[in-house]
């Protein structure tokens, strides 16, 4: 298998968290999506990371849509389950990585509209100014879950899908936007993307 990514992306560390936890350790291809790498656009047309391609030559592509296939075709008991068990659990995971999912959409667009565009003139726009307060209000609501989210022993039990973002947001806020006053205190977050640091999924793909 050959797994296209890039070192900054959150939805490649998304993925690579689960492939990791679902014993699938595949070393990163790196290629430039701005650069058209012909790669990347060979096996997906709108040239996106995360492209994974499988050892038959199928590529998938999107994140949440390579868990998928990672939770059909390496089920538990054998692999952990990554989206819950019951369809309460189920439920919750869901609606607290929708609420990570959108706020990593907005910060990713934040940046990529900065590539071509002046910083400053869109952060303060209509559109940059909702974008920000995207991200302000998902922090906000998962600080409230983050009990919720966190292992019992985040050394021995995998995170789920839910947890599984909201580091990797919590992660690209700090790296992408930790010097802005505007970025809300959240510990309970913060305590949580430490604690999940102790499994290499996490340690390992942290942005650079």
């Amino acid at each position: 298998m050959q797994f296209l990514a890039n070192t900054t992306s959150p939805f490649v560390r998304i993925a690579e968290i689960a492939m990791i936890e679902k014993g699938l350790q595949i070393e990163r291809t790196i290629v430039d999506p701005w650069a058209d790498d012909a790669r990347l656009r060979s096996a997906n047309a709108a040239t996106r990371v995360p492209t994974l391609v499988l050892d038959d030559g199928t590529p998938l592509s999107e994140s949440l849509l390579i868990i998928q296939w990672l939770e059909a075709t390496r089920k538990a008991p054998q692999w952990p389950c990554l989206i819950g068990e019951t369809p309460a659990e189920v439920r919750a995971i869901m609606s607290r990585a929708g609420i990570a999912i959108g706020a990593i959409e907005a910060s990713v667009h934040t940046i990529i509209t900065r590539k071509v565009t002046a910083p400053a003139p869109f952060d303060e726009t209509p559109v940059g100014l909702r974008r920000r307060r995207t991200m302000v209000e998902a922090l906000q609501r998962l600080e409230e879950f983050a009990g919720d989210m966190t292992p019992s022993d985040p050394v021995a039990v995998p995170p789920k899908l839910d947890a599984i973002c909201a580091i990797v947001l919590y992660d690209y806020m700090q790296f992408r936007f930790g010097d802005k006053d505007w970025l809300p205190s959240t510990p309970a977050l913060q305590m949580l993307s430490v604690k999940m640091r102790a499994r290499s999924s996490v340690n390992d793909t942290q942005p650079h």
